[in-house]
């Protein structure tokens, strides 16, 4: 039975996801299609929430990996009590040392998907949990971008092998979103528009990072080879969704 408060904050998430603000489909179509599988945890950043957070992406990649398509989006959001007041700055920093946590109990026992890496500083870089590769959203009421400006600190996590699947209709995808920004936020996000696809690690957060920003993000696996990474048909750009 789903506890009262998770209910109420699943409600406030699935409310903010229908706002006009809210510019991502496939999160729309996840809701829409019963995709989305939602948790709610104490504190981002905080080593208990970490882990809970950890068992559970752990549980549904086990549940969604033999289920990915191109048909029906899945995602996972998780939500949290706080960290409450934060900047953009202040969120970017317990977001990574909250990764970090994950992290370090993954890599224990999990790997890298196959044309992807943990590596934050390179193109094709997922944070991977289970040894699925995920381009991670977060969102905060303190975030510039009103798509980002969710009711509590969250974090979306979403299969790239998934973006992959949908060869070229990610790039009809990308556009639509990409509208929607125009639309109802004045702009596409300029961290889109700087670096585009050169470094993913600089999206997770949604603060505008500057040239010279290092990710503080270690990771625990060996470094590997450099791979083509989990890319668009035709040779076009990693896929990463757009927000």
């Amino acid at each position: 039975m789903t506890e009262p408060r998770t209910a109420a904050h699943r409600a406030a998430l699935e409310h903010f996801i229908q706002t006009p603000e809210f510019s991502c489909l496939g999160a729309r179509s996840a809701l829409r299609r019963a995709g989305l599988t939602h948790r709610h945890y104490g504190a981002l950043g905080d080593p208990e929430s970490a882990e809970r957070n950890h068992r559970d992406v752990l549980a549904y990649v086990t549940e969604v990996r033999p289920q990915l398509s191109a048909q029906s989006f899945r995602t996972f959001v998780a939500t949290f009590d706080g960290p409450e007041g934060l900047d953009e700055e202040a969120f970017e920093e317990v977001l990574w040392r909250h990764l970090q946590l994950m992290h370090d109990i993954d890599s224990r026992d999990h790997g890298v998907e196959t044309g992807s890496t943990s590596d934050p500083t390179q193109p094709h870089f997922g944070f991977h949990v289970g040894g699925m590769s995920f381009f991670l959203v977060g969102m905060h009421p303190g975030a510039s971008r009103a798509s980002r400006r969710a009711p509590v600190p969250a974090i979306a996590f979403n299969s790239l092998a998934q973006f992959m699947m949908l060869g070229e209709k990610f790039y009809s995808l990308q556009d639509a979103i990409r509208r929607r920004e125009v639309r109802v936020n004045g702009s596409v996000n300029p961290s889109f528009v700087a670096y585009e696809y050169e470094q993913p690690s600089r999206h997770f957060s949604g603060r505008f990072t500057e040239p010279d920003w290092t990710c503080p993000f270690a990771s625990r696996h060996e470094a590997a080879p450099a791979v083509e990474g989990l890319a668009a048909p035709a040779g076009g750009e990693p896929m990463r969704p757009q927000r």
